[in-house]
């Protein structure tokens, strides 16, 4: 008997930032596993400051001219995707946790993948009854038995004592109701959740990156992230609230000019300007007027936030992971990292090489979504390909009954592709709305382990 075709798995993901919300498709043939990007579409982000929703009818909007672009430009009609944000409120803390083998006088035993579940059960409780707050994430970084070498996996070890260390990832569950409540009201449907750091860390860095150790910064119009990753493993990670937006505020404020003269006047300069470029002028017009600055007036505000952002915040937090492991290339994406002479300045701050970050694959990607910015929007789509490939790596749906980590119903498929125009759906059950869901299964995920 003739099978009938087998359709491609179609994965949507939205990238909410505070400068630009953009939106990946990809198609996952089913047999090879093979995935490519379809399309990529964005949109200028209203309605957001520092990562967090200020007004959601313009977030709404913003969300809806990026879908838009996608479905017109690529015909396709996309609903089901899964959220990249990146609000400053995120945290996170590494927990360890040690797991009796045997009984008071009982002899020593091999650990067992049973032994494994249980540990990871009992801390991801721990950690769930220490924070009040959505915990997205959770990676197991390290086992070890009867306090030996550290590995990922003990399976087969002879000892008495199991212990593990855990990664986990939270956000204020107000922002990330406030992210899922805008993408519905554009008329999507929210599978799940990933912070952008964790984006822009498998959005910009290579497989050898990942192992070898690497340090991926994305400085954001609103937000900066530090993603440090080491073995395959995410290691840390940790967020500011500074951004480009504070050097075209200071731009605006200090010459008495709009932002969007500010943000001209901000990309027209380099950090490295030779001294006889500082006296040439930058015009625009400005209220029927001519308005004429000098590139020095505009270098002696930029160069001075831009420094205090980076040997302030990011420095001292790249300096601390380069102190817990071997650390080989320090990646910079997102809008300030593209400005001219930052990477100049990054490279001389550093013995260790410095490179701008670009989108992993990118000969792959339209030609209008191969810079850095889009790095942590093509995150997504790695990270979930990450964690079908690597489920011991990352907790995931499936994984340890974590079914809700990404947003998934327990009983639920990821994509169901009915290919009406490309269209993606999941198979749902009736009754609570999506988000009541969403959040319902996300707050039992660290307590129905199997």
């Amino acid at each position: 008997m003739r099978r009938g075709k087998v359709e491609p798995i179609i994965w949507s993901g939205l990238d909410i930032g505070s400068r630009k919300i953009s939106l990946i498709v990809t198609e996952t043939d089913p047999l090879s596993q093979e995935a490519q990007v379809i399309a990529i579409g964005s949109s200028r982000s209203r309605g957001i400051s520092r990562g967090e929703v200020r007004n959601g009818d313009l977030v709404v909007e913003s969300i809806r001219k990026a879908v838009d672009e996608v479905e017109k430009a690529y015909d396709l009609n996309v609903r089901d995707t899964f959220l990249s944000i990146g609000p400053s409120s995120a945290f996170s803390f590494v927990m360890g946790h040690k797991f009796s083998l045997r009984e008071e006088g009982e002899p020593e035993r091999t650990v067992t993948g049973k032994d494994i579940k249980d540990i990871l059960k009992e801390v991801l409780k721990a950690a769930r009854e220490s924070t009040q707050d959505l915990l997205l994430h959770a990676i197991p970084l390290t086992f070890s038995v009867d306090s030996g070498s550290s590995m990922k996996d003990p399976t087969g070890l002879l000892g008495s004592e199991l212990a593990v260390e855990v990664l986990f990832i939270g956000l204020a569950e107000e922002e990330v109701r406030k992210s899922i409540s805008c993408a519905e009201k554009a008329g999507l449907n929210v599978l799940g959740v990933v912070h952008k750091s964790i984006a822009s860390a498998f959005g910009s860095l290579s497989e050898e990156e990942i192992e070898g150790g690497a340090v991926v910064v994305d400085i954001g119009a609103g937000t900066s992230t530090v993603t440090y990753a080491r073995e395959g493993l995410v290691r840390g990670m940790a967020v500011f609230p500074v951004g480009g937006d504070l050097v075209t505020q200071d731009v605006a404020e200090l010459l008495s000019i709009p932002a969007s003269k500010a943000e001209y006047l901000k990309r027209e300069v380099s950090l490295s300007e030779a001294p006889e470029d500082l006296h040439d002028e930058l015009e625009f017009e400005m209220g029927g007027e001519p308005f004429v600055v000098t590139v020095r007036n505009v270098l002696d505000i930029v160069s001075p936030r831009i420094e205090e952002i980076f040997f302030r915040f990011i420095v001292p937090k790249i300096e601390e992971f380069e102190c817990e492991g071997s650390l080989q290339t320090i990646v910079f994406s997102g809008g300030v990292a593209e400005s001219p002479g930052f990477i100049d300045l990054a490279s001389e701050s550093f013995e260790i090489p410095v490179r701008l970050g670009v989108p992993v694959k990118e000969s792959s990607l339209p030609l209008h979504a191969r810079g850095c910015e889009f790095s942590s929007t093509v995150g997504i789509a790695n990270y979930l390909l990450e964690t079908r490939d690597y489920p011991e790596n990352l907790l995931k749906p499936g994984s340890l009954g974590l079914g809700i980590a990404w947003g998934l119903e327990r009983t639920g498929e990821i994509m169901v592709s009915n290919h009406k125009k490309g269209e993606a759906e999941i198979k749902r059950s009736e009754g609570k709305s999506q988000m009541a869901r969403f959040f319902d299964a996300l707050k039992n995920a660290f307590k129905e382990l199997f």
